[in-house]
């Protein structure tokens, strides 16, 4: 990573996943380690200069600006697995929009996708809109992929989905601007990025979906809102620079706080009384509660809602960890494709809600689950259902038995606000830290990537750690996704 040296993780050896690594990877990285401590000092100053001019930071709670770290050895994906993943997001992203769906009239989905009661109404509400508000909805899939070893994908497994304020669509463009200057300003320059193996522009993929979003609802796509809370000012730091580009590629945007909503004499959804296309989403239903509680009116962000305006939808607030037992659960396959349940089967990874009660372990014989996690600890993974941010994940695999089932005692007394699912190997990826001396040395990373897919194509996201939980707020970086020219 392009930050003073970091130790490796000691859990490391522990885990299991196969070290990604092709013929490409090899050769820059020989490249890297023959530079000297002067080149090396070079192409770090080109990687902070470049990240600070295209926004690759975010704001700690102290206000401290923090440009995120990038992994100076880029992810090269042949065009096959591209492929194969667009075919399998597309059968999930039917399987999700099949089961939120159902969300308000199956009692089973009722428990396994828990709502307050301010929630529900917020999903009412958008049923009650024009078209189809289960399926409004943008995600990102994050995955695991090792396409040196598992070019048809068989091993890919899905850790989650995230459908609301979702993060990474600006930072995956500039992580790839950053990298292609850092690796040419020391002579690589075999990398381009040709869609087939680098993906789309995030941010055009986004634009694809917000015009999409928009026609379905009946509206030529002139003004959008990124709705937020204005009141946070730290943390991720993406809205901004999504609204210059959209504003620069002919969609006039910007940021919006959820409040400044209002409907004006014509009916018409308006922000500082311009009428609004649409909205794009930047705020939780949770948060929104927040804000009505202290005396917000949020009429004129309801009023979008029942116009079919908003992206996602309130029904994208359903990206709860255990949707995958919902998709993945016995009670539930019949609901579904042959062709959904294949895909399921491959790629979803076991999981159920923590609490006191019987269900089917991972052979699909039904066991006592607080007693099968105990006993499995070390092929599982604890989380909170509703969390982001890698918060609390908890790997058995690294965590003594006495800590393991404190936080699973700690679950349980909480029910139906954790998941229990399967530790899914996490590929390792070969790359260089600042060494002593100043000059790069051999290091290995885990890495994991975000997929956002619109009929604008498939963009990714890479994010890289030593530390197991890949997390950009929890000290990892960013992995760019680069092609060959």
């Amino acid at each position: 990573m392009t930050t003073p040296r970091a130790d490796r993780c000691t859990a490391e050896a522990k885990l299991p996943g196969a070290l990604d690594a092709s013929a490409v990877d090899r050769h820059v990285l020989r490249q890297l380690l023959a530079l000297g401590a002067d080149q090396v000092r070079d192409f770090n100053r080109v990687v902070a200069e470049a990240s600070d001019r295209l926004a690759l930071d975010y704001v700690r709670d102290s206000g401290e600006r923090i440009l995120i770290p990038v992994n100076p050895l880029p992810a090269v994906l042949p065009a096959r697995p591209m492929t194969r993943l667009a075919a399998v997001l597309r059968t999930l992203a039917g399987a999700v929009a099949k089961t939120v769906c159902d969300r308000l009239e199956d009692p089973w989905l009722a428990e396994a996708l828990p709502l307050s009661d301010w929630e529900l109404e917020w999903l009412r509400l958008a049923r009650r809109a024009p078209g189809q508000a289960h399926a409004r909805v943008f995600h990102r899939w994050d995955l695991t992929l090792d396409p040196a070893n598992d070019p048809s994908l068989k091993r890919c497994r899905l850790f989650e989905v995230n459908s609301v304020d979702v993060g990474g669509i600006h930072y995956a463009a500039a992580t790839r601007e950053v990298l292609r200057e850092a690796l040419e300003s020391i002579g690589v320059r075999r990398y381009g990025l040709d869609a087939a193996s680098a993906g789309r522009d995030a941010r055009r993929v986004m634009l694809t979906e917000l015009r999409r979003q928009a026609h379905a609802a009946g509206h030529t796509l002139r003004f959008v809102a990124i709705a937020e809370n204005q009141e946070f000012t730290t943390g991720i730091t993406e809205a901004a620079s999504l609204a210059r580009f959209l504003s620069a590629h002919g969609v006039n945007t910007a940021c919006v706080d959820a409040r400044a909503f209002a409907v004006d004499r014509r009916k018409r959804v308006v922000a500082g009384g311009r009428p609004v296309d649409l909205i794009y989403r930047n705020v939780e239903l949770r948060d929104m509660a927040e804000m009505e509680a202290a005396g917000a009116d949020l009429a004129g962000f309801r009023a979008a809602v029942s116009a079919g305006i908003v992206l996602s939808s309130p029904f994208g607030e359903l990206d709860h960890k255990s949707l995958w037992e919902a998709l993945g659960a016995p009670e539930r396959a019949e609901r579904f494709t042959p062709s959904e349940r294949r895909v399921i089967a491959q790629h979803i990874p076991w999981t159920r809600l923590l609490r006191e009660r019987r269900s089917a372990g991972r052979d699909g014989a039904a066991v006592d689950l607080p007693a099968y996690v105990r006993r499995h600890r070390t092929s599982l993974v604890m989380k909170p259902n509703r969390s982001c941010g890698g918060q609390g994940v908890t790997i058995g695999a690294v965590t003594p038995a006495a800590q393991w089932d404190q936080v699973l005692s700690g679950a349980l007394a909480k029910p139906n606000s954790w998941v229990v699912q399967d530790l899914i190997p996490i590929p390792r990826r070969s790359t260089v830290r600042l060494g002593p001396s100043g000059r790069f040395e051999a290091d290995e990373v885990y890495a994991v990537y975000g997929v956002f897919r619109s009929p604008g194509g498939l963009a990714l996201v890479g994010r890289s750690s030593h530390r197991p939980v890949v997390n950009v707020m929890q000290g990892g970086g960013m992995l760019g996704i680069l092609g060959r020219r």
